[in-house]
């Protein structure tokens, strides 16, 4: 009886961690880091989503920013518009914005003949208008919430929930990385990651260097050079767009990023996900 009790609990452990995995190479999803928001304008922050199978459905619950600290930012509204999420049957509207505790929600069902396909393009597009007192100076963080009880979840075609990976976004990263002079060198984890083609290398650079940045794949072969120039302090940026140093596409896989600035050292891995 005992043994039959125990077959059965692992049973279900197996059956619960296959319904909560992503039925494929992990997706990502990620939200903008803006590069500048001035005061009493609007900007828009793009929800982007790399999947390598259909999805059913979606909730993204967002906070700008994740604390009690007013920042003179209102969300006007979530757009699907010229986006992959237009043509779900159910999706946010005015009902999902929350001004008074700065929070969203983004969520699309889909029902046939309608799927989110595989892909890497926007799923959504959020509007903010930044008042009067709005400090560009600041950078707000866009992070993962709960809303009404519910949290960061993305389903399969056939309604099993799935959890990919989440990059948080930013508004005003550009006045962050002029107005903040890092202590130490540091190489940040590229974002999004898996990604295709495109993605963001990220190093923190105390004071100005000559810094080189290269892309090599796993037989320890050069692909890119990205950087190899003299560059001033602070947080630096620089995308790869997967190519290899004559514009070609290179093939699906890992590959390492190193950066050498002063005697600074230091490689990564990514993956390539097409």
């Amino acid at each position: 009886m005992r043994k039959s009790i125990l077959t059965v609990i692992i049973v279900l452990a197996v059956v619960s961690l296959v319904y909560a995995q992503d039925p494929g190479v992990r997706d990502t999803c990620w939200v903008e880091k803006l590069a500048s928001a001035p005061a009493s304008s609007q900007v828009v922050v793009t929800v982007y989503l790399v999947n390598d199978e259909n999805v059913g459905g979606f909730t993204v619950p967002l906070a700008f920013p994740d604390s009690v600290t007013h920042y003179d930012i209102t969300c006007d509204s979530i757009s699907f518009v010229d986006t992959r999420g237009a043509t779900a049957a159910y999706k946010s509207d005015s009902t999902s914005v929350d001004n008074i505790n700065n929070k969203l929600n983004i969520f699309a069902l889909y029902f046939p003949p309608f799927i989110l396909e595989p892909g890497n393009t926007p799923i959504a597009k959020i509007y903010f208008t930044t008042g009067p007192t709005w400090n560009p100076s600041l950078s707000v963080p866009i992070d993962t919430t709960t809303w009404q009880g519910s949290g960061y979840e993305f389903s399969t075609e056939g309604g099993n929930p799935f959890f990919p990976v989440f990059w948080k976004g930013a508004l005003d990263v550009g006045d962050e990385k002029t107005s903040t002079k890092p202590k130490v060198y540091s190489l940040s984890q590229n974002y999004p990651n898996p990604f295709n083609p495109i993605t963001i290398l990220r190093f923190g650079l105390p004071r100005d260097s000559w810094v080189k940045l290269e892309v090599y794949n796993v037989l320890g072969q050069k692909v890119k050079t990205l950087v190899n120039e003299n560059l001033t302090a602070g947080m630096q940026e620089k995308e790869w767009d997967g190519t290899d140093e004559n514009g070609f596409e290179v093939a699906s896989g890992i590959y390492f990023y190193k950066i050498q600035a002063e005697s600074f050292s230091d490689i990564k891995k990514m993956v390539l996900l097409k």
